[in-house]
Parts: structure tokens; C-alpha cells; sequence
């Protein structure tokens, strides 16, 4: 696992990087925010395991949480 800052997604994302974008934010942290990364895919801590084949292994993953 490799930590990246924001502003390297940002960058990728400007150099047209197809990259996997995940929301890992709890429910409560989730439905009670108004920021949602767009193109994300929603995949809830307590779901993680049983998702993980949802995720390509051909491209970048993010994951982020709070």
C-alpha cells in the first residue's frame, strides 16, 4: 500500500490516468457529507472484503476514508 497526496491524484487525473476511486467512508460519514468524489465507487469499510474483486487490478486504486 502506497499513501499519495491529493494533489498527485489530481495530477493523474489532469494526464487523463484511468484510475479506480474508492469511498471507504463509513455510512454515517458518507450520508453526512455533501463531498463526494466524482466517479467514485462506494465500498463501505464492513463490505471491503467481499467487494474486492469488484476492483480491476489493470489500473490505479484509491482508496479514501476519514
Amino acid at each position: 500500500m502506497t499513501k499519495v497526496k491529493v494533489d498527485e491524484i489530481a495530477a493523474m487525473l489532469a494526464r487523463g490516468e484511468d484510475i479506480t476511486i474508492i469511498d471507504a467512508r463509513a455510512e454515517n460519514a458518507w450520508s453526512g457529507s455533501g463531498e463526494k468524489a466524482a466517479g467514485a465507487i462506494r465500498i463501505s469499510p464492513e463490505e471491503a472484503e467481499s467487494h474486492l474483486a469488484d476492483v480491476s487490478r489493470d489500473k490505479f486504486a484509491v482508496a479514501y476514508c476519514t
